[in-house]
């Protein structure tokens, strides 16, 4: 006889395997046609689920996308460690962050929508800002490792959002507002150009975009260091 721990645990596996199954097919249909694409009825038919047992999983379109969020922002961030953790010097870790960030994005343009497109319509979850902060670190990892930040800056740590201030400042103790002001423009200058390029308004301009991109790099290695702008 089955005991009620037992059942419980039963239970508690075959939700865990049916929601990966919902995310691996939800992400699927992502890949192939964008967030529009990514329909629950469309999903739970091709599980063969009847509509009220999918819903028990994930009752709204939103909060699946943010479930594929949440993995996409980890499986970015564990990309961009593994490249970083492959350097030995700062400069080396910026430069294989920056190329590791153009690769996956180039590899899941679908993804890097979901994750930075201004019209994500997926809805902010506690597991998906927890994502978001994880890939965020990695860009502040490379800001306090690289050349001093500026000791006359503006900034304060009200410029800041409170609560992504106490996640940085619990993983790098000795972070300053000046250099939290670094990681975010790092962070601008490395999308820039591949949300220009994923969006397809860099090709016709420039024959190129890698070299444009390794320019760039090349450039804000020289500013982490001090010595560009």
């Amino acid at each position: 006889m089955t005991s009620p721990k037992e059942g419980a645990s039963r239970r508690a596996r075959h939700r865990a395997q049916t929601t990966a199954e919902i995310k691996a097919t939800a992400l699927k249909h992502l890949v192939e046609g964008g967030t529009d694409a990514v329909a629950l009825r469309g999903i739970a038919r091709d599980m063969g689920m009847a509509p009220g047992t999918f819903y028990s999983y994930f009752d709204t379109r939103e909060a699946l996308l943010a479930a594929l969020a949440a993995d996409a922002y980890r499986a970015l961030a564990a990309h961009l460690r593994t490249a970083r953790e492959g350097a030995r010097e700062p400069a080396g870790r910026a430069l294989a962050h920056g190329l590791a960030y153009r690769a996956w994005a180039l590899a899941h343009p679908q993804e890097f929508r979901l994750l930075f497109s201004g019209r994500s319509p997926h809805a902010q979850t506690r597991d998906s800002t927890e994502a978001e902060y994880e890939l965020c670190l990695g860009i502040v990892e490379i800001a306090t490792t690289e050349g001093a930040a500026d000791t006359a800056s503006p900034y304060s740590w009200g410029d800041f959002d409170p609560a992504f201030t106490e996640v940085a400042r619990a993983a790098f103790p000795a972070l300053t507002p000046a250099v939290l002001a670094r990681s975010l423009r790092l962070w601008g200058r490395l999308h820039g150009l591949v949300t220009l390029e994923i969006d397809g308004l860099l090709r016709p301009q420039i024959t190129d975009p890698e070299r444009l991109y390794r320019d760039e790099l090349a450039d804000i290695t020289a500013w982490l260091n001090g010595s560009g702008l």
